[in-house]
């Protein structure tokens, strides 16, 4: 009788621990907000992979990454699914519609060593944002005008 009641508090147990870790994982992959500028080419080097010209995605739909997402340089390589959302009420929009747009990380936008880093100061200020997108992918979600879009993103 006791082992029963042991195994059973076991399994309630186990149970419990795999329902927080499922809780855990699905808040972490979810929808997060910040600002994006970009930058025109010369797209390299990068602190990533350095003058290596492979890493460019083909579709030119790629990104440096704001310290927010840095994460060490763990950032390198990850691709987020990004889409331009309007800052304010009051201000006209910057955005070309709600079509999102998947970025690579192929920087990270606030080293001395990257391409982006020198836009990354110049247009999103010294507080930076979430990412420096290339010149294509800003081009792809925000008109022409702008040069700082309000994005939400997710990996």
């Amino acid at each position: 009788m006791r082992r029963k009641t042991l195994k059973r508090m076991c399994h309630l147990q186990l149970l419990i621990l795999l329902a927080s870790v499922a809780t855990a994982t699905a808040a972490g992959a979810g929808v997060h907000a910040g600002t994006a500028s970009y930058y025109s080419s010369p797209y390299l080097p990068t602190v990533c992979n350095g003058d290596d010209p492979s890493q460019l995605p083909s579709n030119g739909m790629f990104a440096a990454a704001g310290d927010e997402l840095w994460d060490n340089g763990a950032a390198c390589g990850r691709e987020y699914t990004v889409r331009c959302v309007s800052l304010s009420r009051s201000i006209p929009g910057n955005c070309t519609d709600d079509d999102p747009i998947r970025v690579k990380i192929i920087d990270w936008a606030r080293s001395s060593k990257s391409a982006a880093a020198a836009s990354a100061s110049k247009q999103a200020g010294e507080e930076g944002g979430a990412f420096v997108l290339s010149e294509r992918a800003f081009k792809s979600i925000a008109k022409p005008f702008a040069d700082s879009i309000g994005v939400e993103y997710q990996a």
